[in-house]
Parts: structure tokens; C-alpha cells; sequence
């Protein structure tokens, strides 16, 4: 058995080509070490990885593609132990919301009014990728894997399945976004289809330009075409300015959290900007040398 085929048994279609990516990485770095690498090996590729300045996440990430090669090895007899199965990091993730450091609705507009796509073809794809991240603040997971059948436009409403982070919703949509989503459905949407093989057809809402389900990581290169790394945008980031934004025009924290999607009324107000980091802000924008 392939760690590819290993993989589409054992994770989901939307985290095998990140744990894959992971893995290879890994094996890159080992050489020949791989396959039979001890605790203390493992330890020092963490270590290197950590001197590269990655966000505790991503090591957690690493860590857990990591487990999945040996328990691969170990499946397919190439090992008889896991050198890293009760191996656990204790890097701090910090959850706080930066509300200052998040995008402005002129950014978030522009980058709706402005996007050309790389192929005139994906275009409406594309616009109504963004205006679902800068309109109903989705993550991208939840883009992903929206289907055909949770799109009502008859009702100018789409529904939002839940997930482990957010809860499921329903959700309207603007004017715009009906006609957009209307000469998808009815041009783009079936041009993709026709791409998909028998065997893999399924009703995905977005598709790639193979026919097949649209992977995140793919939605995070669309938004940044062009863009120099400065100016790089990241999608959960467009999530949380919208989330703040409607806050910030007194909307009801209630309200704001069952848009959001969010279990806990806590995670709303987390976003809450306070007077004295509206200031930071604008002293920030205003003079950026302080």
C-alpha cells in the first residue's frame, strides 16, 4: 500500500494533501534516516522547524503528519514500533484576536470590486469565492465544502453545514451575490462539471479547473494573485476583520455570534476593539515609525 492510499483511508479528502506535503517534507529533510528515525530524531526536526519561526500550530501540524508516516510504516510492516506516538509539543498558541493588525472594509471591498482572475474562465468562480469570505465571513473549510443542494436562491439564502470549530447556519445573501451565484450555476458551474470523472462526480457548489472539489489551499493562492508579499492577504484573517467590523457598527454580540457561526459567546467578543486600540491603530497608521 502507497502513503497516498494509506492516507484516503485513514483522513479526510481536505487534510491528505496537507499531511502528504508534511510528510515529504519530512522524509526530504531525514534522507535515508526516515524510515528508521528514533524519538530524538523527530525531536531535532521539530527543533528545526521551531528555529524557522513557525506558528506553534503549524509545529502541532508537522508533528501529527509526522505520527501518521510511522503509523503508515507500522501498518504496512516496514516498522514494528512508532518512535513518536506519545511524543506532545507544549508550544503556547496564542489565540488572541489582533483586532488592531486586521484588514480595513476599503481593503476588503477593493479586493472584491478589483480581482481579476489569471483565467477569464474562473472569474465568476473566483468573485464569488471572495464575496463569500468578505460578505458572509466564511472560512475557508467552509467554502470548500459547500454543495449544490446549499444554495437557495430562490430565497436569496445559503446554508452553512457545521464543522468542529463553528456552528451550522443559515445565512442571506446580497443582491449582487444572487445574480453572481445565478450565471454560475447556469454557465460556469456545468462547464466544470463535465471535467469530473464518473467515478468522482460529486455536487461541490465550487469546483476546480479538474472538475474536483476546491482545496483551500487553492483559495488562499487565488486572493493573493499578484500580490507582493507585503500585501498578501490570508483568509482567516479577511474572517475576523469582518466579524470586527460588524461589532464595531454596534451590532448585537448575539446576533454577530450566530452570523459567525461561533459556539461560545466569548469567541464574539473576543474581537471587540476598545478605544484605547482604535488609537493604537490610527497613531500606527499615521506615524509607522513609532
Amino acid at each position: 500500500m502507497k502513503l497516498k492510499e494509506y492516507l484516503q483511508q485513514e483522513h479526510s479528502p481536505t487534510s491528505i494533501n496537507s499531511y502528504e506535503l508534511m510528510i515529504n517534507r519530512y522524509i526530504l529533510a531525514m534522507g535515508d534516516k526516515a524510515e528508521k528515525g528514533t524519538y530524538t530524531d523527530v525531536l531535532d526536526y521539530i527543533g528545526l522547524l521551531r528555529e524557522q519561526n513557525l506558528h506553534p500550530k503549524s509545529l502541532r501540524n508537522n508533528l501529527f503528519a509526522i505520527k501518521i508516516y510511522y503509523r503508515y510504516l507500522v501498518a504496512t510492516g516496514k516498522r514494528n514500533d512508532h518512535p513518536c506516538r506519545y511524543l506532545y509539543l507544549k508550544d503556547q498558541i496564542n489565540r488572541a484576536i489582533q483586532v488592531e493588525s486586521l484588514y480595513p472594509k476599503e481593503i476588503l471591498e477593493e479586493l472584491y470590486e478589483n480581482h481579476q482572475s489569471k483565467n477569464p474562465d474562473n472569474q465568476n468562480r473566483d468573485k464569488i469565492i471572495i464575496s463569500l469570505l468578505i460578505y458572509q465571513a466564511l472560512a475557508v473549510l467552509e467554502i470548500s465544502q459547500l454543495k449544490t443542494t446549499d444554495i437557495d436562491l430562490e430565497n436569496g439564502i445559503i446554508r452553512i453545514k457545521g464543522n468542529v470549530k463553528n456552528k451550522g447556519r443559515t445565512l442571506s445573501l446580497k443582491p449582487n451575490q444572487i445574480l453572481l451565484f445565478h450565471n454560475y450555476l447556469k454557465h460556469d458551474y456545468k462547464r466544470y462539471h463535465r471535467r469530473q470523472k464518473p467515478s468522482k462526480r460529486k455536487d461541490y457548489f465550487l469546483l476546480n479547473d479538474e472538475g474536483l472539489q476546491l482545496w483551500q489551499s487553492g483559495i488562499n493562492r487565488m486572493i493573493n494573485k499578484e500580490r507582493d508579499q507585503q500585501e498578501k492577504l490570508i483568509p482567516l484573517k479577511i474572517r475576523q476583520s469582518v466579524i470586527a467590523h460588524l461589532l464595531k457598527e454596534n451590532n448585537d454580540v448575539r446576533i454577530v455570534q450566530e452570523f459567525a457561526g461561533h459556539r461560545r459567546a466569548t469567541s464574539t467578543e473576543a474581537y471587540k476593539q476598545t478605544g484605547l486600540e482604535e488609537l493604537k491603530s490610527a497613531i500606527e497608521r499615521l506615524h509607522p515609525l513609532q
